[in-house]
């Protein structure tokens, strides 16, 4: 458990987001906390990724072609509705 001591101009306006959606304080600060976090986590993730970007590229053309022609060789395995 923590406890965070808020401006209180930020505390108002929580307590009036809290009102108008029939949450709890506790409840929408924890909501945004974790916001917080899985966007902070998020961004790393990117970070990550880009550090191992290799710079190559697919077209999007290539991909949605290599979609559709999967998608069509699932349909002929499916055998047909009776």
């Amino acid at each position: 458990m923590i406890t965070v001591k808020l401006p209180e101009k930020a505390e108002k306006l929580l307590t009036a987001m809290a009102k108008a959606s029939g949450r709890s304080t506790d409840q929408v600060a924890t909501e945004a906390i974790l916001e917080a976090i899985e966007d902070w986590q998020d961004a790393k993730i990117a970070d990550e990724r880009l550090g191992n970007d290799d710079g190559i590229r697919i077209p999007l053309e290539d991909v949605m072609r290599k979609l559709e022609l999967r998608e069509a060789e699932e349909r002929r395995k499916k055998p047909a509705a009776e």
